[in-house]
This record gives C-alpha cells, sequence and structure tokens, in this order.
C-alpha cells in the first residue's frame, strides 16, 4: 500500500480526501493553520517518507497562509527535482498560469467524484514508476561500482556514477555513499560543482533571505 500525502487549507476537503482513499492508500494529512509557513511545511513533507504528494493549489484562499502550491512545488523540487506529485484543485485556469508543469493539474471535482478509480490508478502508476526508477538507478549504480572494483570506469561511466550517485542522494536521501577516491580529478570537480549547487538550494530553504 503506497503511502500518500495530501496538502489542503480545507478541513472538509481533507476529511473528504482521507474517506476517499484510505481503503487503498496511506493516507498522511498536513494541517495548515495561521502559523504554518512553506519552508517549515516543505521539511514535513519531505521528511513523510511519502511515495506520492497530493496538493490543493489555492491555499491561500482562507487567509491562513500566504503561499499556494506553486510555491511549495518549487522549494521541494529544489530538493529533489524528482519527486513525484500531483495537482487537484477547482481553479484549474489560475494553476495551469503558475505551474509550469501542466501534466500534474487536476479538477479536483473530476477527480475525487466522476473518476476515482482513475484518480486511484494515475496515483498508484506515479508512485509505482518512482519507485521504480529509483529501483532501477540502483541496479545500475552497483553494476557500475562491481565493474569498478574489477577494472575500473571508463570517463563516462565515471560520469553516469555520479549522476547516479546524485539522483540516489536526492530521491533516498541516502547521505555519504559516493566514493570520490574513485573518481579521476575532472569527475570530481564536476561532483563538486554539482552538490556545491545542491547545497545551495538546500540552504535557501533552510535560511531564506
Amino acid at each position: 500500500m503506497y503511502r500518500v500525502g495530501y496538502v489542503d487549507e480545507d478541513g472538509g476537503q481533507k476529511s473528504t480526501f482521507f474517506n476517499t482513499l484510505k481503503d487503498d492508500f496511506e493516507v498522511k494529512l498536513f494541517d495548515i493553520t495561521e502559523e504554518t509557513d512553506s519552508e517549515s511545511l516543505v521539511e514535513a513533507i519531505l521528511a513523510s517518507s511519502l511515495d506520492v504528494l497530493v496538493l490543493d493549489f489555492l491555499l491561500d484562499e482562507t487567509g491562513l497562509v500566504d503561499f499556494n502550491a506553486d510555491e511549495l512545488i518549487e522549494k521541494i523540487q529544489e530538493v529533489n527535482k524528482h519527486y513525484p506529485l500531483i495537482i487537484l484543485t477547482s481553479r484549474e485556469v489560475d494553476a495551469l498560469d503558475q505551474i509550469p508543469d501542466a501534466n500534474l493539474i487536476n479538477g479536483k471535482e473530476e477527480m475525487l467524484v466522476n473518476k476515482i478509480d482513475i484518480f486511484k490508478q494515475k496515483l498508484n502508476k506515479i508512485a509505482s514508476n518512482y519507485k521504480a526508477s529509483i529501483g532501477n538507478a540502483q541496479k545500475e549504480l552497483e553494476h557500475l561500482e562491481e565493474k569498478r572494483e574489477e577494472k575500473g570506469l571508463e570517463p563516462n561511466e565515471e560520469d553516469r556514477y555520479v549522476e547516479l550517485n546524485l539522483y540516489l542522494d536526492q530521491t533516498v536521501a541516502a547521505k555519504n555513499h559516493i566514493s570520490r577516491t574513485f573518481y579521476s580529478e575532472d569527475t570530481n570537480k564536476k561532483l563538486d560543482e554539482l552538490i556545491a549547487k545542491t547545497e545551495e538550494l538546500i540552504n535557501k530553504i533552510h535560511n531564506p533571505q
């Protein structure tokens, strides 16, 4: 059973979401109060080990908070650009104006009322694809590690090794699994640049100006 998170400022909508999906998914509801800020909410989301995240778009509609789903998505994707998520909204036109990826946007009433079975299938597909992508990356990385130990890697394979480590570092938050001593000087330089950029983005979330 996949773990699905839901972000909505409307308590009634959260109850509807929970009751609709509770038999097919493990549902995690995120509370939004006047004290909630986007940074702390993103931290809570990323710490919740979700398989897929569902967000209402207009979170500021009741005045509890001053941000919407587009800001949360931007902050989440700064940490993990592959994060599995979807938007449910009754304000699709507004969402399309603010969200670059139109494929993320779904009509709330259509999905939760008229096409609930399709919505459940979509959630399962997003979650399973995400897990499969991580699994495939882990297998490829294991293969490269075996080859590296046996006879070393070609420069393009070293680059792929770095890429896979960074991908897994984002998606599964696995720390310190990059063996830097096995990289060429050029690859180490690329890795330093990529890690510095990633750390800079993470710091923006934890230390907003």
